[in-house]
């Protein structure tokens, strides 16, 4: 019997005279067949491949078979636009069986909460830190409410597993389960991820339900893929100019700064609509952005990694690329929204304007013909976010004894091997730093606990990552969208007013109020692209190699991606790096300044490699993506610290190493760790000794 065959009579009906379908793809069949066996499942397919309703099918099949009440099932989203852009998509499948969906976030009214706590849907939509609100909240009767929930779906769940937002998630579903009382069915839908089975070993936690990969077979994609070199930015915004008319398109760019610069630049472009969509751009602007793209008129939407997490803005002419992406996974999510109508081919244009741009923008079109995409690495031993989960806790529960935590959280995979010995130091430090107390067993937030993390009613504790310090931009009452305080507070009076561009408008700051955290604004003629604060950009190991390998030789594949002037420059830095690619070897070069150790191994790997040579006694080194470099040092004695370092001593390194960083905040809840902890967290974030240690196995060839 067919999986669509099992499903309850009244979905089958709806999908045929509702939707209009006469089968389902393969994707959907091979999922509603192991959902519908029970099992746990990753589902796998392109964007717009149908992964909504490969999940939903069975479960909502399963809810009107069983008669489940509500809430029944869980549909989770990494952010709030998707939950916007889904909302009326699940309205449709849940309305056409008679049953009813909520939507949950902060931009819901309160009343609309109240109602929904009182009269439950069957399906709730949510984000993770929406439903630690409800969790925590004392007006929200939590057990009630998830006493009968039986399956939570994850929308982009490889957004959420390398992260921790995952390691978050992770413990929801086990409070949840805690909850309701049975194993939570988990179903995880993802267009791009290199390591799938991780993903659904993370997922699994305490659930014993069999784990299924739903990954049906896939043609080899059509794809039309250029890189195009520009001299300067004016180049880049002709080049915009010139290829969007008539269509529309998506632009990418790496950082908001450069989304706001690059709209401006476009906005000469006549009889084309430009709009703006980062995480900066107040709401309204981005949803009238999206709006606007399910017309038929000619429009582009500058943005930056908001657009690639599966929100549907329709059929698109172009996706343009200003720079290079940095990792092969953001170039399939982007370059996947088009190609999407028959007849139609996925298309992807770089826009380089430097060298480095040029190599890792063809570094990436390699990996990814070569059919790789980057592992998900989920977080393991995640103290810091257990740090967290005490304090959820304990305002869940109105105070909770440390020996009861574990009961909660211990089968998560991200607290794997935490065990009562490393929760007690974690307990025993936050008790030291008043963060926590213990009144007769039970633990509480201290005097340091409240003022930190309980202002604006534990605003802090709904969500585990950390946000850079912004500010609110208003006009009149209108939000504009947010900035850095600091670019707001570093301004000097005396250069004249403050001017900037948000969302593609430019702005005059009339009023700062600091204290309240707002700038009054009015529209200005020009304006400069704001600065926001941001972390490095830190390669991966596999990127950097394959940069080396492009440097090192074409392939047959280029010469229908590069433009002549893409492909003339690329000859120019190959002749550059002769004899600096050398596979196998690393090249030890000696420059005017000193020495650039060549490893193409990615910023945290070099990182690693420069504290290894630092506990060596060896001179200085600064680490990169590409390569370490050490002014003033000779080559007999740098090629000697080389040497002499071993794989088996990069540990140590690295732990005393990170002992000694500059202490910035990688978690909010870094203050809570015990300094092992600290050191351990900083290790897995800002290093790579895997990556490190295969430098170390290969040679080193010296260049005069």
């Amino acid at each position: 019997m067919s999986a669509f065959a099992r499903l309850h009579p009244r979905l089958r009906h709806g999908i045929a005279h509702d939707l209009g379908w006469r089968s389902l793809r393969p994707v959907q069949e091979e999922a509603a067949a192991a959902i519908l066996a029970g099992h746990n499942a990753v589902i796998l397919a392109p964007t717009a491949g149908g992964k909504t309703e490969a999940s939903l099918f069975p479960v909502l099949s399963q809810i009107l078979d069983a008669g489940q009440a509500p809430v029944a099932a869980l549909y989770l989203c990494p952010i709030r636009a998707l939950l916007n852009n889904q909302e009326r998509r699940l309205q449709q499948l849940t309305g056409m069986v008679g049953l009813d969906v909520f939507k949950w976030h902060g931009d819901v009214a309160a009343s609309q909460k109240r109602a929904f706590v009182a009269q439950p849907t069957h399906l709730l939509m949510t984000t993770p830190e929406s439903l630690e609100v409800m969790l925590m909240s004392e007006r929200v009767d939590a057990a009630r409410l998830f006493a009968g929930l039986h399956a939570v779906v994850i929308d982009e769940v490889h957004a959420f597993a390398g992260d921790d937002r995952g390691a978050h998630l992770a413990a929801l579903l086990e409070r949840l389960t805690r909850f309701c009382g049975r194993d939570l069915q988990r179903i995880g839908l993802s267009a791009t991820v290199g390591n799938p089975a991780e993903i659904g070993r993370w997922l699994q936690g305490s659930s014993g339900r069999p784990q299924a990969l739903v990954d049906p077979p896939r043609g080899p994609a059509a794809r039309t893929l250029r890189i195009e070199l520009c001299a300067d930015a004016g180049a880049v915004a002709s080049t915009l100019q010139a290829a969007l008319q008539g269509t529309k398109s998506l632009v990418f760019v790496e950082s908001r700064k450069q989304a706001e610069a690059t709209a401006q630049d476009l906005g000469a472009a006549p009889a084309l609509d430009v709009f703006v969509h980062h995480s900066a751009v107040a709401r309204a602007d981005r949803e009238r952005a999206e709006a606007m793209f399910q017309g038929e008129a000619p429009a582009a939407i500058v943005c930056t990694s908001t657009m690639e997490l599966g929100i549907d803005v329709g059929d698109l002419d172009r996706v343009m690329q200003v720079g290079a992406p940095a990792r092969v996974a953001a170039f399939l999510q982007r370059m996947g929204r088009t190609g999407r109508r028959p007849g139609t081919t996925s298309n992807y244009t770089c826009l380089c304007t430097s060298d480095g741009d040029l190599v890792r923008a063809l570094a990436v079109f390699r990996l990814a013909a070569q059919g790789f995409v980057e592992d998900v690495e989920p977080p393991r031993r995640a103290v810091h976010v257990l740090a967290h989960q005490v304090m959820a806790l304990i305002l869940q529960e109105g105070g909770i004894s440390r020996h009861r935590v574990l009961d909660w959280l211990a089968p998560a995979a991200p607290f794997a091997g935490i065990g009562p010995v490393e929760l007690h130091a974690l307990v025993d430090t936050m008790l030291h730093r008043d963060i926590l107390c213990e009144v007769d067993g039970r633990l509480l937030l201290g005097a340091v606990g409240e003022k930190v993390y309980g202002a604006r009613n534990f605003f802090d504790l709904y969500a585990v990552f950390s946000a850079p310090s912004m500010v609110q931009v208003l006009y009149g009452a209108a939000e504009v969208g947010v900035v850095d305080s600091a670019f707001v507070r570093g301004h000097d009076p005396s250069d004249g007013p403050l001017c900037f561009r948000l969302g593609g408008r430019s702005w005059e700051v009339q009023r700062f109020e600091a204290r309240a955290g707002r700038v009054h604004v009015a529209p200005a003629p020009a304006g400069k692209a704001p600065a926001w604060l941001g972390q490095p950009l830190l390669l991966g190991f596999a990127l950097c190699r394959a940069i080396k390998d492009v440097l090192a030789a074409p392939d047959t594949a280029e010469a229908a991606w590069l433009s002549p002037a893409a492909a003339h420059a690329l000859a120019a830095l190959r002749a550059d790096h002769d004899g600096l690619v050398e596979p196998g070897n690393n090249a030890l070069e000696r420059t005017a300044e000193g020495l650039t150790w060549h490893t193409f191994a990615g910023g945290r790997a070099n990182r690693a490699l420069a504290l290894a040579l630092a506990a060596t006694g060896s001179h200085p080194w600064r680490a990169g993506n590409l390569g370490l470099s050490a002014k003033g040092l000779g080559l007999a004695e740098g090629l000697a610290a080389i040497r002499g370092l071993a794989p088996e001593a990069l540990p140590s390194a690295m732990a005393q190493g990170a002992a000694g960083f500059a202490r910035g905040e990688l978690s909010k809840f870094q203050r809570c760790l015990p300094p092992a902890a600290e050191a351990a967290l900083l290790v897995e974030r800002l290093l790579d000794g895997v990556g490190a240690a295969q430098v170390l196995g290969e040679g080193v060839v010296v260049v005069a």
